[in-house]
């Protein structure tokens, strides 16, 4: 599930692994999304270590009677240098770099898309070696999410940039199983509250 909606989300401004608070909007989102699971059965809830992912899980988690487990491999792409800049900025001081791939660049100064892959599989793997079964919540980023996404859909570079944005509140499910150490994601579904705007840099 993808954290409720920022201010620098609304203001169309990179977050990256800045740590910024759900606004109004985003706190009313996070309560929406804790009933839409009233009915099912979770067994865990985690969460990126960043506010806005946490403040999102902690309706859930209530509502279930569980606590929320976190883990730093959910957080958002480091953006690099694009951090705290609105996409218009980014347009005009990186032109070469904006379009779709974007979503599957490496920012300057930022991460790799191999190493943010890594760490959301690598953590992906922890829940599913706790809950091999079960249904559990995992509330993460833009980003990380288009990233599993693509890792669920055996997608390329190329067909990855095209995956569309999990808007604010909605969700992903997908099946993942762990077998010798072998993570293995598959059935995707998407779980969008509402349209994405494609301009939204994975923020």
């Amino acid at each position: 599930m993808r954290h409720g909606e920022t201010a620098w989300n609304a203001a169309k401004r990179v977050q990256g692994q800045a740590d910024v608070p759900l606004n109004r909007a985003g706190r009313r989102q996070a309560r929406a999304a804790a009933h839409r699971l009233d009915d099912v059965d979770l067994v865990a809830v985690y969460s990126s270590d960043l506010s806005r992912a946490l403040d999102t899980a902690h309706p859930i988690a209530q509502r279930h009677g569980l606590e929320v487990a976190t883990d730093p491999a959910f957080r958002e792409v480091d953006q690099g240098d694009w951090e705290g800049l609105t996409n218009d900025e980014v347009r005009a001081r990186w032109p070469e770099l904006w379009g779709p791939a974007r979503h599957f660049s490496q920012r300057p100064g930022g991460e790799t898309p191999e190493q943010v892959l890594k760490r959301a599989l690598e953590g992906l793997a922890r829940v599913v070696e706790h809950y091999p079964s079960g249904a559990v919540v995992v509330v993460s980023h833009g980003g990380t999410i288009r990233w599993i996404s693509a890792a669920a859909l055996d997608y390329d570079m190329e067909a990855s940039a095209r995956i569309r944005g999990v808007s604010n509140g909605g969700a992903v499910v997908v099946d993942a199983v762990l077998d010798s150490g072998v993570l293995t994601l598959s059935n995707l579904t998407r779980l969008d509250g509402k349209d994405t705007d494609l301009d939204d840099p994975n923020a």
